[in-house]
């Protein structure tokens, strides 16, 4: 009897090969189209700079806090801050020192300073500043109880006197001529006003009456309209401008009364120091209610909807301050007293808290009082970070 033995045959080193070799081609081809989504995603960053969720060929909703990026020094107690329409300037008012208005580049590069027309250090405090679509920047000024207007550059092209005059406008109801823009001047604690004659000659006029009105928060929103808070003593308001009046031709019949809404107070539809007003996507405008230490939300006929934002918690508010908005209905509220930034989602009927960035301190990444900010369309956010004497510039 003879026994058998059946042993395995070798495996075929050809099949086993050619599995490597698709298995590499397999790995090859899913790297390959890796590094041509990243060069997809960077060639679109370069066109158009977005934070990463809006730059996915499939938007996708993510929320999370921005980063650090860095900070812009030379500046004297930066109380706003404002951005160019193409990103490419800063603009900060300084509570101290000269109580200038600085302009950076978006790296932090300082390029000029300026400040209202026959003023001095101590007849000036700018405090809040904003740009509309053609780049004009507006600055609202606690001692002369205006609002300066400059071009892009910094130099002087006119002044709100109050909400029915503008220092252009007074100066042509004199002269019986429309002024060019800038060849007139105003200070409150002067008597005369220095302007030219019909034929080009110097001229000084009478102060206008002195305004019972105190800018305080300016904006624009994407359809030009100025929303400004006024904080005259006991009848704090927000006034709504459309941009008919903004965008005239010139300002020799102005009037900002068109739409006029608050109270002095702490109930409904009252407000405490109102620092700054923003519109989102559904018309609804969003008051920083300072020192009732909430946000106020009111319609777009002026009719107030509700508070948001007061009383304990992740998403309450001690004294919000500036605030911005993004293309998102992402709100952005400087907390001064809290030394942060809240992030809240306001694209439904009712906001919601998202989180918050910063905390009080001297580092990098820390705020010492911040009072305002402001965003850019590349996801970049700039705040002013008070105390610390510098702007923080923080990106998505």
């Amino acid at each position: 009897m003879s026994l058998t033995t059946q042993s395995t045959p070798p495996p075929d080193l050809n099949s086993a090969e050619k599995r490597r070799r698709r298995l590499l081609l397999m790995v090859l081809a899913g790297l390959s189209a890796l590094l041509l989504f990243v060069l997809f995603l960077f060639a679109r960053y370069l066109n158009q700079p977005e934070p990463l969720p809006e730059l996915l060929p499939v938007p996708v909703e993510v929320n999370y806090p921005p980063h650090y990026l860095l900070s812009i020094y030379d500046v004297d107690g930066p109380i706003g801050v404002a951005v160019s329409p193409e990103g490419d300037r800063i603009y900060v008012t300084e509570m101290r020192g000269e109580r200038l208005i600085k302009i950076f580049d978006k790296e932090g590069v300082f390029l000029d300073s300026f400040s209202p027309p026959r003023t001095t250090q101590g007849e000036r405090s700018p405090v809040y500043i904003a740009t509309d679509s053609r780049g004009r920047v507006y600055v609202t000024d606690r001692l002369q109880h205006a609002i300066f207007v400059y071009d892009r550059d910094g130099n002087y092209l006119d002044t709100i006197l109050s909400p029915t005059l503008t220092l252009s406008e007074y100066v042509a109801k004199h002269t019986k001529t429309a002024p060019t823009p800038g060849s007139f001047s105003y200070d409150i604690f002067e008597e005369e006003v220095d302007c030219k004659d019909a034929e080009g000659g110097d001229l000084t006029l009478p102060r206008p009456d002195y305004a019972l009105w105190a800018p305080l928060g300016i904006r624009f929103d994407s359809h030009d309209r100025m929303l400004l808070t006024d904080v005259t003593e006991d009848a704090h308001s927000v006034r709504v401008v459309p941009s008919d009046v903004v965008m005239s031709p010139d300002w020799l019949d102005f009037d900002l009364s068109a739409m006029q809404f608050g109270a002095s107070g702490q109930g409904d539809g009252q407000f405490l120091f109102p620092n700054s007003a923003v519109d989102d996507a559904q018309g609804r405008v969003i008051v920083t209610d300072g020192n009732n230490g909430r946000l106020s939300v009111w319609d777009d006929q002026g009719a107030f909807l509700f508070h948001f934002g007061s009383g304990s918690g992740d998403g309450a508010l001690s004294l919000p301050r500036g605030e911005a908005i993004d293309g998102r209905d992402r709100l952005h509220v400087v907390d001064a007293v809290g030394q942060n930034i809240k992030v809240y989602d306001f694209s439904g009927p009712e906001p919601a808290f998202l989180f918050a960035f910063g905390s009080m301190g001297v580092r990098d990444a820390q705020f010492n009082y911040p009072n305002d900010i402001a965003l850019d369309d590349s996801g970049r956010l700039y705040v002013t970070d008070r105390e610390n004497n510098r702007i923080q510039v923080w990106s998505y």
